[in-house]
């Protein structure tokens, strides 16, 4: 897809730049209906040197999107967190399966290089009436 002016922004790139979304579905063997909508953004042109990650047939991608980065040459050093709520658009209720007026939490992970490089944006999208989040915070 074409890189909006909010993922443009975030990726220091011109709106219209191509990127790679990817979307999935979490699911747990304890619920009927998913758990999260996970809709992961990166910059097309850093595939460049594995463009197997652009073939939809190879997903899920083995170890994940952090590994994968790493089959690239791209080590992410920080991961920032951004939470809110809201709630669910007509579609997220209808996939999730929940009432439309359940608050869901919307967690943006921004992942960062070592050169504070953004590259990946991932939005997960979650019902707030099963959904628990719990951080733990090494001090050293």
């Amino acid at each position: 897809m074409e890189a909006n002016a909010d993922l443009a922004t975030r990726f220091q790139i011109p709106p219209g730049t191509p990127i790679l979304k990817r979307t999935f579905l979490t699911k747990s063997r304890r619920e009927e209906g998913p758990l999260s909508i996970v809709i992961s953004y990166q910059p097309w042109d850093q595939f460049a040197e594995n463009p197997e990650l652009l073939d939809v047939t190879n997903e899920p991608w083995p170890g994940g999107t952090m590994h994968q980065l790493s089959t690239i040459g791209i080590e992410v050093m920080k991961i920032v967190d951004e939470i809110s709520t809201r709630p669910p658009t007509l579609m997220e209720a209808e996939v999730l399966d929940i009432d439309p007026g359940t608050s869901m939490f919307v967690l943006r992970k921004v992942a960062l290089d070592a050169d504070e490089r953004v590259v990946d944006v991932t939005d997960v999208f979650m019902p707030g009436d099963r959904t628990e989040l719990i951080y733990e915070v090494g001090l050293n």
